[in-house]
């Protein structure tokens, strides 16, 4: 089988970037046919196994340059004669969507006005895409991995049932908590200079801003004087570092932040942290909370991350 996966950008530790690896790995250890069509690739490419390719975005903004690769992407399956086609972002025409994100439908009137919604170009943008997708006449089914992401488009479009299907969510498996979990900890634990009665506070993902990092810096800043002079927030990710120096400075909190930056190192600091916290505006899945209790960390996460009725089951501690 030839399988097209349809990417619009491709960077290191992203996490929809990271399942669009993953499907591709597996589908080419199954021995099919595996290209990821994309815009951009920053970072190693897979093995030869997978072939990707870069079509050049054209347009002056973001919302027309996906708006293009869209229909690149369409063009592409069809020419190059490819049997599925599994779209990763909002790429109408495919056979799947794999919806990482929240229903824009669902969430955008409850941010924005609709003669916003109907006249701004970038938003209107990404609404037909969405709703192209989700038409009744479309084929496109949709994956979904967390139960909150069915309910919000079925209600948003009116869609079947049939029209889904479900993934177990799946996580990084080197996140799995080793049995050397406390030499790894003290090792990784002396590299960042913790001392052992130093509780070390852990938030890992990219866009500060809808990961609720601000919400943490609040928090914290609110903790008895004993206690938080006991804390140290380590923060690894991937955004703008001068957003988050002017973000800290509004707070006060210049000396509160240890910036980790994109790490490689991740499982390690699962082990080496006391609580992950991730209080998110908007979070369709949220794999990294699974990871972190694969590993043992305790978790505090919003109710707004798609995978919070796990954390709950696994007793961990969610924020309305």
């Amino acid at each position: 089988m030839k399988l097209l996966l349809g990417l619009y950008k491709y960077f290191p530790w992203g996490g929809l970037q990271s399942d669009t690896l993953r499907f591709a790995q597996e589908a080419a250890k199954r021995g099919h046919q595996v290209c990821i069509l994309t815009s951009a690739w920053s970072g190693p490419r897979p093995c030869e196994d997978i072939r990707v390719e870069i079509i050049k975005p054209r347009g002056f903004s973001n919302h027309r340059r996906m708006h293009n690769f869209a229909r690149d992407f369409l063009q592409y399956r069809y020419r190059h004669g490819f049997d599925v086609a599994l779209a990763m972002n909002r790429l109408p025409g495919a056979d799947f969507y794999f919806a990482a994100d929240s229903c824009m439908a669902d969430w955008m009137p409850q941010k924005h006005s609709l003669l916003t919604l109907q006249t701004l170009p970038r938003y209107r943008t990404y609404l037909q895409q969405e709703a192209a997708i989700c038409s009744p006449l479309a084929n496109t089914r949709i994956m979904y991995i967390a139960p909150a992401q069915r309910e919000e488009f079925m209600q948003a479009y009116q869609l079947p049932e049939s029209r889904f299907i479900y993934l177990p969510p799946g996580i990084d498996e080197r996140c799995l908590r080793p049995e050397n979990a406390e030499e790894l900890r003290r090792k990784k634990r002396a590299e960042l200079g913790l001392g052992d009665n130093e509780l070390m506070l852990l938030q890992v993902g990219s866009n500060f801003w809808l990961k609720g990092v601000d919400r943490v810096v609040k928090a914290i800043m609110q903790l008895p004087e004993e206690l938080r002079a006991s804390c140290r927030f380590f923060l690894a990710g991937n955004d703008s570092p001068e957003k988050l120096r002017r973000m800290l400075q509004n707070h006060g909190a210049e000396a509160l932040l240890d910036f980790l930056g994109p790490r490689d190192d991740v499982p390690e600091l699962l082990l080496a942290a006391d609580l992950m916290l991730h209080p998110a505006r908007r979070e369709g899945a949220g794999a990294v909370l699974l990871e972190a209790m694969a590993a043992g960390l305790p978790v505090l996460c919003s109710g707004a991350c798609g995978f919070s009725p796990f954390v709950e089951e696994a007793s961990g501690t969610v924020l309305s």
